[in-house]
């Protein structure tokens, strides 16, 4: 049996020792903050109470084809009608024939008339034009209106003559038959060509007198 004196001192000397034994059972048997945070469970976001709507998707334009470099993009213009030649109302006439058949030019394209003269011939030339003739030191061409009609030839005579028209300060001169007069022909007159023979150089024919005569444009011979 012990003496209580004994047990008093050796419960002084065991006190601290079962003191440090416990606070270390306590801190083994308490968790760490850091490692309780880790292994604790992230919350689940919280779900509405209703869907939210989803917003259509905008729909998608198909693409327009631009034109290739270098390409503009095509138009289509217009078609433009031939637009048919006109006779000029109440004006002067040159008539003249080739054969049987009365041509006119109108006056004012006429610079003058000539007896035949001389004519040079050019190589490569059209078919219809004869050569080229001195007119007072200035070279003129001269064409063969029946050649250039399509309606045979003229066969140059005494009485055959060279009609020089001027067009935008150019000459040309025109192996006729003969000459008939200067007329005036009104426009109710003139018949206009068929559509057929449009643009052309027939601008109408006058029927005044007994033989129609065809009117011509002058210009039409520089082209």
């Amino acid at each position: 049996m012990n003496h209580p004196a004994v047990d008093s001192y050796l419960e002084e000397l065991l006190a601290p020792v079962a003191q440090a034994a416990g606070g270390e059972r306590d801190a083994a048997n308490e968790p760490d903050a850091n490692t309780a945070r880790e292994a604790a469970p992230a919350p689940s976001p919280a779900r509405p109470a209703h869907p939210l709507p989803v917003a259509a998707p905008a729909p998608v334009e198909a693409p327009v084809a631009a034109p290739a470099p270098g390409h503009a993009a095509v138009r289509q213009a217009p078609v433009d009608e031939p637009k048919r030649r006109v006779a000029p109302a109440s004006a002067r006439w040159l008539r003249a024939r080739l054969g049987a058949d009365s041509y006119a030019f109108q006056l004012l394209k006429v610079q003058e008339v000539v007896r035949v003269s001389p004519v040079v011939a050019m190589r490569g030339a059209a078919v219809h034009v004869l050569g080229v003739m001195n007119l007072r030191g200035r070279i003129v061409p001269v064409t063969d209106l029946a050649l250039w009609l399509g309606t045979g030839r003229v066969e140059a005579d005494e009485q055959s003559r060279i009609i020089v028209l001027e067009h935008q300060d150019e000459l040309m001169g025109v192996l006729v038959s003969a000459l008939d007069d200067v007329t005036s022909i009104e426009d109710d007159d003139i018949e206009q060509p068929f559509a057929a023979t449009a643009p052309g150089a027939v601008l109408g024919i006058a029927r005044s007198d007994r033989t129609p005569t065809v009117l011509l444009d002058a210009t039409a011979l520089f082209g």
